[in-house]
């Protein structure tokens, strides 16, 4: 093939010839690349500033509330869940009693006021079933938080975890915004904190677009289903762990 170009090049005028020597002995021959067509993405600010909320449903959400939906089962008996009791209130069977664990005293749904990141400031062997969605994130030691969460629980209890991985910063507690955990990296949190499991399972979910669209602040509701279901490990936006402990 190379021959027959240099036959052809042969039979161009010298002038030509000379013309595209240069080109390829300066910059090169590059290979063409279809352009992007950015549309309306074009532009350093994102489409909203909260997640996509103030257009519909943010995206991490889907991902997040069918996570603690598959385990709705595990929400049952004595169950702790951070910050308020959404998912034990619209998702428990056979609650027997729910407390509300949170580092803010202004919580007025709280009923224990500690630092997860402090050992053992939860009451051992208590739960059935511990809820901590977005939570590590915010932590000053996800290691100790997970070891904490995971010595409250009783023989059998189970602990369920979600957490970022592809995300923009919170823009109220950016200073306190610190552990976007990567699969690999929840993993490392649960084998070293849920001493005596007998079960692990941490998943990733989400793709390159559903990124783009949460980076962008575009909501649910925009994606399509097929858009939503489809997972590349490489691209996840929220991370979860369940962990059920032994007995």
């Amino acid at each position: 093939m190379k021959a027959g170009l240099r036959r052809l090049a042969r039979r161009l005028p010298p002038r030509t010839r000379s013309k595209l020597h240069r080109i390829a002995a300066g910059r090169g021959l590059r290979r063409r690349v279809q352009p992007v067509r950015w549309g309306n993405l074009r532009r350093v600010e994102p489409r909203a500033r909260h997640w996509g909320s103030e257009r519909g449903t943010p995206v991490d959400r889907h991902y997040i509330d069918a996570f603690f939906r598959e385990h709705a089962s595990a929400i049952t008996g004595r169950v702790l869940e951070v910050r308020d009791p959404r998912y034990a209130s619209s998702l428990g069977n056979g609650v027997t009693s729910v407390d509300i664990v949170d580092i803010d005293p202004r919580n007025d749904e709280a009923t224990i006021i500690v630092d997860l990141s402090d050992p053992g400031s939860l009451p051992a062997g208590r739960f059935d079933c511990a809820i901590v969605p977005q939570t590590l994130v915010y932590v000053r030691d996800p290691f100790t938080a997970a070891a904490n969460l995971w010595q409250s629980l009783a023989p059998g209890g189970t602990l369920l975890i979600s957490s970022p991985a592809i995300c923009r910063l919170d823009s109220v507690f950016a200073s306190e915004d610190r552990w976007h955990l990567t699969p690999a990296g929840l993993q490392a949190v649960m084998d070293q904190s849920a001493s005596g499991a007998a079960e692990i399972r941490v998943t990733g979910r989400g793709n390159v677009l559903v990124a783009v669209a949460f980076l962008h602040g575009i909501a649910e509701e925009e994606l399509s289903t097929a858009e939503l279901a489809f997972d590349d490990p490489l691209f996840p936006i929220v991370v979860t762990a369940f962990a059920r402990k032994s007995g």
